[in-house]
Order: C-alpha cells, then sequence, then structure tokens
C-alpha cells in the first residue's frame, strides 16, 4: 500500500448537507471522484456487445500495455482472466518479449508442509493451463512494436460465467470513492458485512453485485491501518512543518505586500489551526466587484485534514476573480464564522450584498449569523448533483419523471405557484416523510428563482462560471504539492 506522506491528496467533500453522518453523496458525471458500479456496469455491457476480435499471430499493438489491456478485456469477455509471466531484457532494447498466460497456467511449486495441527491446506487454482499470448518488440524506422509471436486459447479447464468471471481478484477493485466511504463506516464501528450493505443500498443495487468481496473489504481495511500506524507520526510531522513553512509565507508576503492580509488561529497545544489570507490587488477589485460573492468550500485535504475555501468573484468581461483563500482544521460552524469574519476584515469591514454557497448546514449557519444583512444564495448547480443520490434509488423508475419537475420548479415565476406546485410534487411521488425534500423546502428561499429574483447575482449562476471555478479549483490541486507551494500556485 503506497504511502500518504508524500503527497497532498484533495478530495471533494462527499458528506451529505443533510446533517446525517450516515448519509453519503456521489456526484453526477464525476468519474474522477467516484466511479460507480452503475458505470462500470455500462462498460462491461458495452464490451460484450461489442465484437472482438481474437488475437492472431502477427497481430500489432503499440505497446506491451496496450497489448496487456487487450488481452485482458478479451479474456474477462471469455471467462477467464490472464497475468504477466516472463519478460527478457537486451542492452539495446530494453524489455523485448513478453509473456502473457491464463491465470491457471502452470502448476504450484510443492511445498514442505510445515508441522502443526493447524495448517491450511490451500489448493492452488493452477492446473497447467496452456492459454497464451507471447509478443515480442521490433523497431521500425525508430518507432517501436510489439508483434504477437505465438497464440493459444485452448484451456483445460471450465470457463466462466459472466457473474462468476467478475469475482476473479484480477478484476475486483475498490475505487477511490468507495475506499473513503468504507473507511468511514470502519470508523464509525460498522462490521464487514454491514458496510457492504450499505453500499449496496446507496447504489442501489442487488446483494452481491459489488465489484467486490467481504474479504476485499476486510483486506484493504486492515491493510489501511497498517500504513497510517506506520506514517502516522511521519505524517503529523510533515503537516506541522508544511502549515508553519505557509505561515512563513503569509508573513513574508505582508513585508512584500502591505496590502496584503492574513489571519491565523492557534489551538489549545498552540498549533496552527485555521489560516485565511487575501491579496492587495483582491481588496481593490472587491470595492468595484464584491457586491457578489462566491464561497466555494467543496474540497478538503486528506493528507493534511484541512477544508479549502476561496471566495470568488466576477469583472465587468465575465472575468473570475480571487478575493481570498482560507483553510480550516474542521467543519464546525464556529470555524466558518471565523473564516467569514476573516474576509469582512479583509475587505476592510464591507459585507457583499449577495453571497452563493453549497448547502452545508454549518456554513447556513455562519453566513446567518456573520452576514445577518447579506442575501445567501444557493446556486442551482450546487444542488443538481446531489439530486440523483438522494432521490434516484427510492423513486426508482419515477426518478426521471421527478427529475423533470423538479427542474421545472427551479424556474417557476412566483412564490404562489412554487408552493402550490412543490405540494403537489411531494404528494405525487409520496416524499413527505424524505429529509432531504425537507432540507431542500426548508432553504426554498436560497435556490428558487421566485424567491432570488431582484437581487443582484452578477451572472454568478451560469454553468460557465461554475465550471471556471471548478477548472482553478482542479488546477491549484497538485498531488506533490506542499501547502507552501500551494499557496504560491492560488
Amino acid at each position: 500500500m503506497t504511502s500518504l506522506s508524500s503527497k497532498n491528496i484533495w478530495i471533494k467533500r462527499q458528506q451529505c448537507p443533510c446533517g446525517d453522518w450516515k448519509c453519503f453523496v456521489a456526484y453526477e458525471g464525476d468519474n474522477e471522484e467516484a466511479a460507480t458500479v452503475a458505470s462500470e456496469l455500462a462498460k462491461a455491457k458495452a464490451a460484450s456487445a461489442e465484437a472482438m476480435v481474437v488475437p492472431y499471430v502477427g497481430m500489432v499493438f503499440k505497446s506491451d500495455d496496450d497489448a496487456f489491456e487487450y488481452y485482458s478485456n478479451f479474456a474477462r469477455k471469455n471467462g477467464f482472466s490472464v497475468r504477466k509471466e516472463r519478460s527478457r531484457l537486451s542492452p539495446q532494447l530494453g524489455i523485448y518479449k513478453r509473456d502473457f498466460v491464463c491465470y491457471r497456467s502452470g502448476f504450484a511449486p510443492v511445498r514442505k508442509k510445515p508441522s502443526g495441527e493447524h495448517h491450511r491446506d490451500r489448493k492452488s487454482v493452477r492446473c497447467g493451463c496452456d492459454a497464451k499470448m507471447y509478443l515480442s518488440k521490433e523497431v521500425v524506422e525508430g518507432i517501436s512494436q510489439w508483434f504477437v509471436v505465438q497464440f493459444s486459447n485452448v484451456h483445460n479447464h471450465e470457463l466462466l460465467e459472466d457473474d462468476q468471471v467478475r469475482l476473479l481478484p484480477a478484476y475486483r477493485k475498490i475505487h477511490e470513492a468507495d475506499q473513503e466511504r468504507i473507511l468511514l463506516l470502519s470508523k464509525a464501528g460498522f462490521p464487514i458485512h454491514r458496510i457492504v450493505k450499505v453500499l449496496e443500498l446507496e447504489k442501489g443495487i442487488q446483494g452481491g453485485q459489488l465489484p467486490f468481496l467481504e474479504r476485499d473489504v476486510r483486506n484493504f481495511i486492515q491493510n489501511r491501518k497498517k500504513v497510517v500506524q506506520e506514517n502516522d507520526a511521519l505524517l503529523n510531522e510533515k503537516r506541522e512543518n508544511d502549515i508553519m513553512e505557509l505561515l512563513e509565507a503569509c508573513k513574508a508576503s505582508k513585508e512584500a505586500d502591505e496590502g496584503f492580509s492574513y489571519d491565523y488561529t492557534v489551538d489549545e497545544n498552540d498549533k496552527l489551526e485555521h489560516i485565511a489570507w487575501s491579496y492587495g490587488n483582491s481588496v481593490s477589485a472587491y470595492t468595484m466587484f464584491g457586491d457578489v460573492v462566491h464561497f466555494d468550500m467543496s474540497y478538503r485535504s486528506i493528507t493534511y485534514g484541512m477544508l479549502f475555501g476561496a471566495w470568488f468573484g466576477i469583472d465587468s468581461n465575465g472575468r473570475m476573480i480571487i478575493f481570498g483563500c482560507v483553510l480550516l482544521q474542521d467543519e464546525a460552524p464556529r470555524s466558518f464564522a471565523w473564516a467569514l469574519q476573516s474576509f469582512v476584515q479583509f475587505m476592510r469591514g464591507r459585507s457583499p450584498q449577495t453571497i452563493l454557497t453549497d448547502l452545508d448546514p454549518g456554513l447556513r449557519d455562519a453566513v446567518r449569523g456573520e452576514l445577518p444583512n447579506t442575501k445567501h444564495v444557493t446556486c442551482i448547480w450546487n444542488i443538481s448533483p446531489k439530486v440523483s443520490s438522494w432521490f434516484s434509488v427510492p423513486l426508482g423508475s419515477q426518478y426521471a419523471d421527478f427529475r423533470s419537475e423538479f427542474d421545472a420548479l427551479h424556474c417557476v415565476e412566483n412564490t404562489e405557484d412554487f408552493e402550490l406546485r412543490w405540494n403537489e410534487m411531494v404528494s405525487r411521488f409520496g416524499l413527505g416523510s424524505d429529509k432531504h425534500i425537507a432540507l431542500l423546502y426548508s432553504i426554498r428561499t436560497s435556490w428558487a428563482l421566485c424567491y432570488t429574483r431582484g437581487h443582484f447575482l452578477a451572472r454568478m449562476t451560469t454553468v460557465a462560471f461554475f465550471r471556471s471555478v471548478d477548472s482553478f479549483l482542479k488546477g491549484i490541486f497538485s498531488p506533490n504539492a506542499c501547502l507552501r507551494s500551494f499557496f504560491d500556485q492560488v
């Protein structure tokens, strides 16, 4: 298992804003952060429907990795898996031969049984299968190509059906989004079988349809615990050093630019807790374009255990402006309140007319307390990605009709029509006791157009602005950057 200490890993926060820690949000269409079982099943079906050419002698690949991927896909479609067996190396060509074989190729070595009553005699799956694909590399006009020089698809064992082949070790994988969820549930004390059941319910699939088994979950948790134990001290030291370097960078920036502002707090152990900063030109831009502010707090660092926030604006040409940044140690309302206090202080005491944020309940409370005269808006683009997680499973085949009606409600002209149609929608789909419907209704004045119309939003609710913010954030979250270089990137 790879150590976490060498990389600064940022992920999107996936805790549901309903306040229930057991509830989990999977974002629609974001394969980098949440590769769902549904998409994997769709890929598998598409692959099986597509005619795949059987490998043959003379078949050409650009690389040995391409060849292995092709052979693996062919194997999965035909009921077996493959492994890399041998490679040969030369000083001139490097690796120039590759042997790929069926996972049941060869025989297990005969081992002397250890003495003892509780020896576990596990039978090997290897049975001398001769199915294989051998490749050789040739360089033609400076371009490397890999040719199939031997191929056999003759097996001496039974091939597996689709529902069996997916459970072979080569095809079982726990995606990153599932890893995070598993660790959270494990930390909360859930046993392995309960964790698996929760994942099945959240994904809306039948039992046994996850792309991994209970023992994979158990092994993952055990291995991750070992990594945490081995690297915890090193990670804590790195975190403290990097945070102090960030504070020194803020002090140096203040000396170089009088307009630069920063503030921080320390905990009971005199260690840095929160830190926020803003730039001189950001304050100047705020005087002209600070009527509307978008406060994004959608990313957190696993490595540093900190939540990142940034205040954005938009200029008269529609270009994004960054007003300031903050790193918080937790997601408590008092932490969000401190961040907002610092921002107003940086901006010389002037609060924005409108602030746009996500659905986070702690952040909503902080805005209500610290910016009482500011209109709080939650853009529909912050809500839409969560709707599928909330309602696709309980509504099943009715979800498409519900989604169409919900999207139409967002654009209703007046509040009377909104209230009427909302009640009709809740009744029609039987959502009267649903906690997420209750959440959306409680904050309707922040997202429904009939309640936000008349407030200046400066085109910040458009898809283009939303994407520009997301693109900026993804651009600064380099996994190899410490906090100091992260500060310089911003």
